[in-house]
Formats: structure tokens, C-alpha cells, sequence
């Protein structure tokens, strides 16, 4: 599984990373959307509760559990006393990266938003529901490791403290990929699943490995040792989609990376993915992202982190 896995890392680039924190003591909340797609949050003292979308999720969080959400409308967090009283409401101030919100230090709260470069949303948005929580344990002390580390990134002014961030945060995911694959049967239907499926996996292995050989169900189905239609039923049931319609979105994938990190020439990159002509590969491209491959290497040229 690991190689399966690191050809989907290998895609999910890092554009930065906003790392923040809180002190807060009493009965507090404290309500936002996130701006970027992947946020995490780990408690380092106390314990909170985090509802999202207007509430319609929530659980509680305790020292060293790990919580992603994952493309969230909204976000409430707030203490986890049992006893009753007025609540402090209040606001992160955006050019702050800890924050101490009053009331004493009962609960302290580290964050980050992962910036993620365009494309790779639909990616992670198959790791699981809006709100995911890895319980604390060795894993996810690697996690709350790296989390502080990215504090510590955000609040100092060394040299290169940037680029270490975007480094953190890439160790981030890769930690969020191998809790989220662990967690088995609650793993919704995605490529993640597909990862854990004995099935299915032998197909994903091979898109994977080599998008631009002309993969057709017949074969797919070959190398899961099934028949087309068990194969056909099984993958939609796993993944959420059709194999071929799977393969020309990892395909679009890999282009538009190929696309953001040089100058490869299209139909070069055509005849890599598959495609027996450039206007064909155009096509494919125009209707999964709604841009040429040449304006769309135009408008996000140079945005690529080297890291």
C-alpha cells in the first residue's frame, strides 16, 4: 500500500501555511470559516468541543487528539464544561499567531490551515467526513510534533522559516493519510478505500503507475481477478466512481502538476497521458478544470513551492 500512497502524496502540494494557537480559560467560544480547504487543531491542555457546519457535526477533542476538517462551512469551538453560565465569545485576531483569549489558561489550543495548490482539494476531500478525529496515541504524537513546530515557524522570524513551514505541513499530510487509510471500514468512498480494498487496489496500482498506457475495463478488471461487471460494480461501490472516469482524473491530476512546475510542452504531455493527439488531451483538460492546458499553465506558472 505504501507506494499507492506515495504516488497520491506525491501530487498534494503545499502553497503555504498559516499556523496559530490560543490560551483561554472559563466558558468560551469562539466561531470562524476557514479560508483554506485542510485545517487541523490539537489540544494541548483541557479539552474542547468542535461542532461544524452550522453544528451539524460535533464531538469532543482531548490532549493529544488530532481533528481535521476537511472543506468545513463552519466552525464553532468552545469548552467542554459541563456547568452552566455565560459563555466569552471572541475572535482570533488575524495578525496574531497565539492568542491568549482571557479567562486563564485552562485550555490552550494549536491550529493550522493548509494552503493546497489548486486541484488537490478533491484529493484530501476523499480522507473522510468534515470533521475527523485521530485519538491521541503514538501517531498523532508525531502530529501534535509537527503542529508546534509550524507554531513555533509562524511566531519566529528565522531564516527560511517559510519554506520549513510548507515542509511541516507536507509531514502533516502525510501523517492525516496514513491515520485516515488505518481507520478501515470508515474510510467513505474514495481513493483512500480503494487503497484498503484487496480488490481494488491492483487497479489503482496500475493507473497509478503508468496513467498514460491505455487502460480499458477489460484489462483493469484482469488485474483485480475479476470479471468486468463484478469489477465495474465493485469499483464504483468502492471509489464513488467509474475506473475509466477514475483514470482520467488521476490523468488531469498529474497534468495540471506537470503543468504548474514547467514547461513541458503539451503534446508532449498528451502522448504521456494517453492521449493520441494534443487537441484530444485539450479537450479532457478544458472540461475537468474549465481552461486550456496553456492558460491554465499561464495563470499558475511559478506557484509551485520548491520543497
Amino acid at each position: 500500500m505504501s507506494d499507492e500512497l506515495a504516488a497520491v502524496f506525491d501530487l498534494l502540494e503545499v502553497n503555504g501555511v498559516i499556523s496559530a494557537g490560543f490560551t483561554v480559560g472559563g466558558r468560551w467560544r469562539t466561531r470562524f470559516r476557514p479560508q483554506v480547504h485542510l485545517k487541523l487543531l490539537t489540544v494541548a491542555r483541557g479539552g474542547v468541543r468542535v461542532s461544524v457546519n452550522h453544528e451539524a457535526v460535533s464531538l469532543r477533542v482531548g490532549v493529544g487528539d488530532v481533528v481535521v476538517l476537511n472543506g468545513c462551512e463552519s466552525v464553532l469551538i468552545e469548552d467542554d464544561l459541563e456547568s452552566g453560565g455565560l459563555q466569552t465569545s471572541f475572535t482570533h485576531p488575524a495578525d496574531q499567531a497565539f492568542f491568549d483569549a482571557g479567562g486563564g489558561d485552562d485550555t490552550v489550543v494549536v491550529g493550522g490551515h493548509i494552503d493546497l495548490a489548486e486541484g488537490a482539494e478533491s484529493l484530501v476531500a476523499g480522507l473522510g467526513g468534515p470533521l475527523l478525529r485521530l485519538p491521541a496515541g503514538t501517531d498523532t504524537a508525531r502530529l501534535t510534533g509537527i503542529l508546534n513546530h509550524l507554531l513555533d515557524e509562524a511566531r519566529s522570524a528565522r531564516l527560511a522559516s517559510e519554506p520549513a513551514g510548507r515542509l511541516h505541513a507536507r509531514l502533516v499530510i502525510l501523517e492525516i493519510l496514513r491515520a485516515t487509510v488505518q481507520e478501515g471500514e470508515s474510510v467513505p468512498a474514495g481513493w483512500a478505500r480503494g487503497l484498503l480494498d484487496d480488490g481494488i487496489r491492483p487497479a489503482l496500482r496500475a493507473m497509478h503507475d503508468d496513467p498514460g498506457h491505455p487502460w480499458g475495463l477489460e484489462e483493469l478488471a484482469r488485474r483485480s481477478a475479476m470479471s468486468r461487471t463484478v469489477f465495474a460494480e465493485r469499483f464504483v461501490s468502492v471509489v464513488g466512481k467509474p475506473p475509466l472516469t477514475y483514470l482520467t482524473g488521476w490523468r488531469m491530476y498529474v497534468a495540471r502538476r506537470a503543468l504548474r512546475q514547467g514547461d513541458v510542452r503539451v503534446d508532449e504531455l498528451a502522448l504521456r497521458l494517453g492521449y493520441s493527439t494534443a487537441s484530444a488531451f485539450s479537450t479532457a483538460f478544458r472540461r475537468e478544470t474549465g481552461a486550456s492546458p496553456r492558460t491554465y499553465r499561464s495563470l499558475y506558472a511559478g506557484t509551485v513551492p520548491a520543497v
